[in-house]
């Protein structure tokens, strides 16, 4: 059961981490020059963004659950079993970030379920 909990807060968190850091960046506005001066200021304006503080916050949640879970279960179940992670993202990234999702897309999510629970048993 520690297991099963560990594996929902390693997906759960790391994709709410991407989720608000990806947020915090789509804010912040896509990096075009790549000038050592552009990036700090880059760099300082993503700082002052309460979704970077965030998404790094559950990124540290998802690590340290992460390693926790690789000392109670096998790291051939555990990294196949966190790429569920891929399709909470998708999901994740239509309703919340507004983005498009082709039916490609959810068709590899799909293949991505499939290979989970394959590999689970």
């Amino acid at each position: 059961m520690i297991q099963v909990a560990l594996l929902a807060a390693v997906v759960l968190a790391g994709a709410a981490g991407d989720v608000s850091v990806t947020r915090a960046m789509k804010t912040v506005g896509e990096i075009s020059d790549f000038h050592p001066t552009a990036i700090i200021k880059t760099g300082l304006r993503a700082a002052r963004n309460g979704y970077l503080w965030l998404g790094i916050f559950w990124k540290t949640v998802a690590f340290f659950s992460f390693i926790t879970l690789i000392t109670h279960a096998e790291l051939s179940w555990v990294v196949p079993a966190t790429a569920i992670s891929f399709v909470i993202e998708t999901v994740a990234a239509k309703y919340l970030l507004r983005e498009r999702i082709t039916a490609t897309r959810w068709a590899g999510a799909l293949c991505i379920c499939l290979g989970v629970a394959l590999l689970s048993f």
